[in-house]
């Protein structure tokens, strides 16, 4: 699970940025915590998914890019329309790849 250097950070978890990021990075589970993400799937422009859902052995080998953490899913529904506004109002929506991930996949 790679976290995007530009990814969104829901202001309630600001303070506890570098405990929950190195959480994510020992796979440690995090109950409150949502992803927003790059689809894995290719069939839409974000996911949102529970962070302990992406610990779970179906997305073991994924190459999951979180571009955005929220506390909670009504808190990554929002976070998910201000991306997408931002990516449009700075018409980056074709490059959105490339801005969270500094290249194209």
């Amino acid at each position: 699970m790679i976290i995007s250097k530009n990814a969104y950070i829901s202001e309630i978890l600001r303070r506890r940025e570098k405990q929950i990021i190195k959480r994510i990075q020992r796979q440690k589970s995090i109950p409150f915590l949502y992803c927003v993400t790059l689809p894995l799937w290719k069939s839409a422009f974000l996911e949102i998914y529970e962070y302990d859902e992406l610990l779970s052995d179906f997305y073991q080998g994924e190459n999951i890019v979180v571009v955005g953490l929220a506390a909670g899913r009504e808190d990554a529904l929002v976070m998910t329309k201000r991306i997408v506004q931002d990516l449009a109002g700075a018409d980056q929506m074709k490059e959105a790849v490339e801005y969270f991930c500094g290249e194209e996949s």
